[in-house]
């Protein structure tokens, strides 16, 4: 038994997949060769030359142990030697060959999903290659993943793989139109600004695109009617959407009116005398206040009126207000009229003022306390006396006249005072009969001179003049004086200078002494008689 297993079981695995028969008692074991080498489970992919191998010693015969060579493509060639013995045991060796030298047949590529829009990838697409083979199988074909460049013809190589390891002819497949470029974005608006860069109303827009490869498939438009940006696309034929924004200045609000003022409060008694500066104040929450109205107000003189104004923003917008209302009068009233009188320290001033003076003002130069100016009447009169004067000082008054505005009407006048029946002094005491004496008066053709003697209780209205006593001389001189006689007749009746206090009064003649018309009285003035 011993002598019979020499040799080990091991050495005749050469080649798998075989099958292994135990020989007989004292059979030699089977080897195998593959072009002369250990045979492999694996493909081949060129000719194989199976070889068996065996020890003759007490072989009798063999089958199916020539030696062969595979030359054709086979997934299952298999040959199986057997040695038969002389004792007639049997050994046998089996061997399977798998050949494949024929490159697997590749029959094209295909995209993994169809086109984005109008034949265009935009996005990455898997290219897959298929193909077959007839004999080992196929192992695999390429495949590969393109996302770019962007091209209007991008193709593709690829291979098939089988198992044997025999790789195709490469082929290609294409071509394909990719563009993963979103299209360049700019938007037309359909007007300018409304005002200083801002819109203030809705306003059209329309996108417009370009694109480097597929072109523009379409672009947006619309109007815009709110703050910010605006905003809009194009797409291209690959489906590529590009957008594109351009800020707006839009303010559609109109600008709120917070204050009105005026440049001062009322010059008198609640009324403006002079022009008045309204100013009309704004804020605004978008564009920003660009002006407010600032007017003067001039005229016309009104007991009540308002202005109306408005504030403007940036953008166009406006809102309207009204001021309070107010008293505007800038037309002083009118002194008219205006006449005067002046005697022996006296000054007589007369005048006209309009209806809307309401108060009358007169200040003298020099006045009461040295040369500076004194008001020396204040109140609402058409007349004033000043008194206490100092005789041939020249004074200057002005009249003043003010209405509920505060406006302002002067006129004025030189008087210098002197006493107009000046001979005798008045007051005087004389001896003899006087000479009465009075400054003359333009246009006088003659005068009339009256004299009362003594004071009585009675005063009468004599020719607008306050008159006391009893008349005893009325004469009309041709010069401005006349001398009085020791006696004389008046009415009919003897007259004689008698002791005693002699009032006398000068009126001037006007035109012929028949007409018997006179104008003003030009004075008055007395004197005593006394013995000597």
């Amino acid at each position: 038994m011993n002598m019979q297993w020499r040799y080990p079981i091991a050495l005749f695995l050469v080649c798998l997949p075989l099958l292994i028969v135990v020989p007989a008692a004292g059979a030699a074991p089977i080897s195998v060769t593959c072009n002369g080498g250990g045979c492999s489970p694996d493909w081949y992919k060129t000719s194989v030359t199976v070889a068996f191998a065996w020890d003759p010693t007490g072989v009798t015969s063999t089958q199916s142990c020539d030696t062969n060579t595979v030359t054709s493509d086979t997934a299952d060639w298999s040959r199986t030697c057997i040695v038969t013995y002389s004792n007639s045991s049997q050994s046998q060796l089996g061997v399977t060959i798998k050949k494949d030298a024929t490159p697997p047949t590749l029959t094209g590529g295909s995209p993994t999903r169809g086109p984005d829009s109008n034949g265009w990838y935009n996005h990455p697409v898997g290219i897959n290659f298929n193909g077959s083979d007839a004999t080992s199988g196929l192992a695999g074909c390429n495949s590969t993943t393109y996302g770019g460049p962007d091209s209007a013809s991008a193709s593709f190589s690829g291979t098939c793989t089988d198992n044997a390891g025999n790789v195709s002819a490469p082929a290609s497949f294409g071509p394909i139109q990719y563009d993963g470029t979103p299209p360049s974005v700019s938007i037309a608006l359909a007007r300018g600004p409304d005002s200083g860069g801002w819109y203030n109303h809705p306003v059209d827009f329309q996108a417009n695109g370009s694109d480097n490869l597929s072109g523009i498939a379409s672009c947006n438009s619309g109007t815009f009617g709110g703050g910010g940006t605006v905003s809009a696309s194009c797409s291209d034929r690959a489906g590529n959407v590009g957008g594109a924004g351009v800020p707006v200045n839009y303010d559609s609000s109109a600008p709120s009116i917070d204050s009105i003022t005026f440049d001062r409060p009322p010059d008198s008694n609640g009324w403006y005398n002079h022009a008045v500066r309204v100013s009309f104040h704004g804020s605004d929450g978008g564009s920003g206040i660009g002006a407010c109205t600032d007017m003067t107000y001039s005229g016309p003189d009104t007991t009540s009126t308002t202005v109306n104004g408005t504030c403007t923003d940036q953008a166009g917008n406006q809102a309207g207000g009204t001021s309070p209302a107010f008293k505007f009068d800038a037309t002083p009233p009118t002194i008219s009229n205006v006449g005067f009188d002046w005697d022996d320290g006296t000054a007589t001033l007369t005048w006209t003022a309009s209806p809307d003076t309401k108060v009358i003002e007169i200040d003298r130069t020099p006045g009461t306390a040295g040369a500076d100016p004194t008001a020396v009447f204040k109140g609402l009169a058409s007349s004033f006396e000043d008194t206490g004067l100092t005789n041939k000082v020249k004074y200057v008054y002005t009249i003043n006249g003010f209405d509920d505005a505060g406006n302002k009407a002067a006129e004025s006048v030189s008087i210098v005072p002197g006493a107009k029946l000046y001979s005798p002094a008045r007051g005087s005491v004389v001896t003899s009969p006087p000479l009465l004496a009075w400054r003359p008066v333009a246009g006088a053709s003659y005068y009339n001179l009256q004299v009362y003697y003594g004071i009585g209780n009675a005063v009468r209205r004599v020719a607008s003049v306050n008159v006391s006593g009893r008349k005893v001389l009325t004469v009309w001189p041709l010069q401005p004086r006349y001398r009085m006689k020791k006696a004389w007749k008046y009415k009919g009746k003897a007259r004689k200078l008698a002791l005693g206090h002699y009032r006398w009064y000068v009126y001037p003649g006007i035109g012929k002494r028949t007409a018997n018309k006179y104008g003003p009285l030009i004075g008055q003035s007395d004197f005593f008689i006394t013995k000597r």
